[in-house]
């Protein structure tokens, strides 16, 4: 089992990083702790009530294995859909354009394919840019999307539920931004979420157009870099 840090391990860590002669500096670094740990610890909730949710278990047993009410439980887990309060405005432009996407297509679902479309939306966010850079065209997406799914004469009527996969790459979007130590969701990190599991349709688009993760990273983390350097030469 992986030892989890203790008091004493904590405590030695804020005063390796902040001197005994800065008590305020010592709380502050504290408190920074203090949330990273909050923050991964509800990040290890969400992920495994999200695998019992997929296993077919009920919020009654759920509930009685976190020792809370089934009210309590589903409030804090409904993984109905994501949350999108840390997403970016491009970013809430992007989730709710994959459902026009799909939409338009006449398709039933909402997947990662239709995420990867709206990705192209707008054409000055970082996700776009680095799919132009990468030779990723739109059209070329298209025409996988619709190899998987034929398109209907009629846009989809009613409702449109995101798949699965599509709820799991939206949430991989958090944690990609989390990792990256950002505290709110861009589309560079849902361009990484889609791309998380091999599983996803987005995932296998994007292979098949000749792309890998690492070459998608890579792109997007300069253009972040590049955007950073931007920025520091304008104050």
């Amino acid at each position: 089992m992986t030892p989890t840090p203790n008091l004493q391990d904590l405590v030695k860590s804020v005063r390796d990083e902040v001197p005994d002669d800065d008590p305020l500096g010592q709380l502050t670094k504290a408190a920074e702790y203090s949330a990273e740990l909050n923050t991964l610890g509800d990040r290890l909730l969400d992920h495994f009530v999200f695998q019992c949710r997929q296993a077919g278990m009920s919020w009654a047993e759920l509930s009685g294995a976190l020792g809370v009410s089934k009210q309590a439980a589903h409030k804090r887990f409904n993984t109905g859909g994501p949350n999108l309060n840390r997403f970016t405005k491009k970013a809430q432009a992007v989730a709710q354009g994959s459902i026009d996407q799909a939409r338009a297509l006449g398709h039933a679902t909402s997947g990662t394919e239709h995420l990867l479309l709206a990705l192209f939306e707008p054409e000055d966010s970082l996700a776009a840019l680095a799919l132009r850079q990468l030779g990723v065209s739109r059209e070329a997406v298209l025409e996988r999307v619709l190899a998987r799914t034929p398109g209907q004469p009629e846009p989809t009527v009613g409702a449109i539920p995101r798949s699965a996969h599509a709820k799991e790459a939206m949430r991989g979007a958090l944690d990609e931004a989390l990792d990256l130590g950002h505290n709110y969701v861009g589309t560079e990190h849902l361009l990484l979420g889609i791309y998380r599991d091999p599983a996803y349709g987005a995932a296998q688009i994007l292979t098949g157009l000749g792309q890998n993760p690492e070459a998608v990273r890579a792109t997007l983390l300069e253009g972040l870099k590049r955007i950073i350097r931007e920025r520091a030469m304008q104050q």
